[in-house]
């Protein structure tokens, strides 16, 4: 089986008249940086029917996106895992931008890494998530044993591994 082959971001906005326009026109917005992020937030979740938050999702199954697995995943846990794994990249233009292209194209971000860091030797029980609002999520990796309320999360999503 040949790897399915992905635009890349810039080639994906670039491809979609209507989002590469309404990037365009944020960008060049008097707007601050996050409510351009807010505006194209809700552009994309209409334009692109993406979830917001994970109560918009009816069926978390992995799904055969081709060349590999996909567990639906909402723009809220998409955002707070970016900002997981790449906390210095905080733009948040960027976390709407690129959480709805992963979301579109059914891609996962690897987060094995920092987990493992933050974990060490616990199990994940899985992957909590607190903040007020999309922009402001944050993801909280749940150990065993631990309660995700007690940590102040409003969502919780237990890790199911393929």
């Amino acid at each position: 089986m040949q790897p399915k082959s992905w635009p890349s971001l810039e080639e994906w906005v670039e491809s979609e008249q209507d989002l590469n326009q309404k990037i365009t026109e944020l960008y060049e917005s008097d707007l601050s940086p996050r409510d351009q992020a807010m505006e194209a937030l809700n552009f994309l979740a209409e334009r692109y029917h993406l979830p917001l938050t994970p109560l918009d999702i009816k069926d978390r199954d992995w799904e055969d996106a081709g060349d590999s697995w996909y567990q639906p995943i909402s723009l809220l846990e998409q955002v707070a895992q970016l900002k997981f794994v790449e906390p210095e990249n905080n733009d948040p233009r960027y976390l709407v931008l690129n959480s709805a292209y992963l979301i579109h194209h059914k891609l996962v971000i690897d987060m094995s890494q920092e987990l493992g860091e933050f974990l060490g030797n616990e199990e994940l029980q899985g992957l909590g998530y607190k903040g007020e609002g999309i922009l402001d999520g944050e993801v909280v990796p749940v150990r065993t044993g631990e309660g995700w309320s007690d940590l102040g999360c409003k969502y919780f999503v237990k890790e199911s591994f393929q």
